[in-house]
């Protein structure tokens, strides 16, 4: 269910804090390919032991992507809701409600999985995004993929996280959905909350 774009698009500035966040990840992204060690920086840096005292993971893993295609998928999510989001957000308070759904979808996956579990990249605050977007522009309309339709973003997001649901617990799943989920009811239930900053 890849998104293409939303239909209405807010155009009232640039979203810089949407293309910071996809220059950073880009950018940590090639720096730990480039590295010599990379076992060392995925594993250093990606959230895996949050209860034994690695606290600062759980902001680093938020830009660790395991593989080109994970990096892409999650910068075009971040694009096509990211932009609306903060056009409404604005900047600054976009960014912290951004972290904060990341956050909370690690301490979500954190808790519900075990120590030698590994969750990295920016899946859990764009999830937040979606939550967001969900509670914003539930009447926008959503150019997928698959379905090659425009969706109205309560039904494609809907769709997406029953997505989520089912694919909880697959086995030798690399995916973290408890992540996902833990961003989105975050982005749902945070959203106004930022709105007001």
């Amino acid at each position: 269910m890849l998104p293409l774009y939303d239909k209405k698009r807010i155009r009232e500035s640039i979203p810089y804090g949407t293309i910071f966040l996809v220059f950073l990840n880009t950018i940590v992204f090639f720096i730990s390919y480039s590295y010599s060690d990379f076992a060392f920086s995925f594993f250093s840096f990606s959230l895996n032991n949050l209860f034994e005292g690695m606290f600062f993971t759980i902001f680093t893993s938020m830009f660790m992507h395991g593989s080109i295609w994970h990096l892409l998928i999650n910068m075009w999510f971040l694009w096509v809701f990211g932009y609306n989001l903060e056009m409404k957000l604005k900047t600054f308070p976009f960014l912290l409600f951004y972290l904060t759904c990341g956050i909370a979808g690690s301490l979500l996956f954190a808790l519900s999985s075990s120590n030698s579990a590994l969750i990295m990249g920016a899946s859990g605050a764009i999830s937040g995004l979606l939550g967001g977007y969900l509670v914003l522009f539930p009447r926008n309309r959503i150019k997928a993929l698959f379905p090659p339709i425009f969706l109205p973003a309560v039904i494609y997001i809907f769709l997406w996280f029953l997505c989520q649901i089912f694919s909880v617990g697959q086995i030798d799943s690399t995916v973290a959905y408890w992540g996902h989920i833990g961003g989105f009811i975050a982005g749902i239930l945070f959203i106004k909350a930022f709105k007001k900053i």
